[in-house]
């Protein structure tokens, strides 16, 4: 969710999507504990005509603006792409994936950067 009135609008499969939003106070309750947000591979960078992998594309879009628009507002929100840290070969479940260990050791290392060790 965003604050009213800072909602992004996206391209989706021919149509637009915009995420539900809640007035800013409700917001910014967002904004007082660190978030960490990781996705798998196999997410494309640009729009496709395969509906799984674009609806993946838009989340993690929808994810990055969210990031930065919490992070705008105050908050702490981290999201980590396990292929550009080296960890691939995960579905949008990477803890139930072969290399548990791999992402579990990304977890803890950005939990103790947000001193939540």
């Amino acid at each position: 969710m965003f604050p009213e009135g800072e909602a992004p609008m996206l391209p989706f499969s021919g149509r637009s999507f915009t995420p539900p939003t809640v007035p800013l106070a409700d917001f910014q309750r967002l904004t007082r504990v660190p978030i960490l947000i990781f996705y798998g591979d196999n997410i494309p960078e640009q729009p496709s005509t395969n509906p799984g992998q674009e609806q993946w594309r838009v989340f993690r879009e929808v994810a990055r603006l969210w990031r930065d628009t919490v992070n705008h507002h105050g908050g702490d929100v981290t999201l980590v792409d396990l292929p550009a840290v080296g960890i691939r070969g995960n579905t949008h479940f990477p803890m139930s994936d072969l290399n548990t260990g791999d992402v579990a050791n990304e977890m803890a290392r950005g939990l103790s950067q947000k001193k939540l060790d």
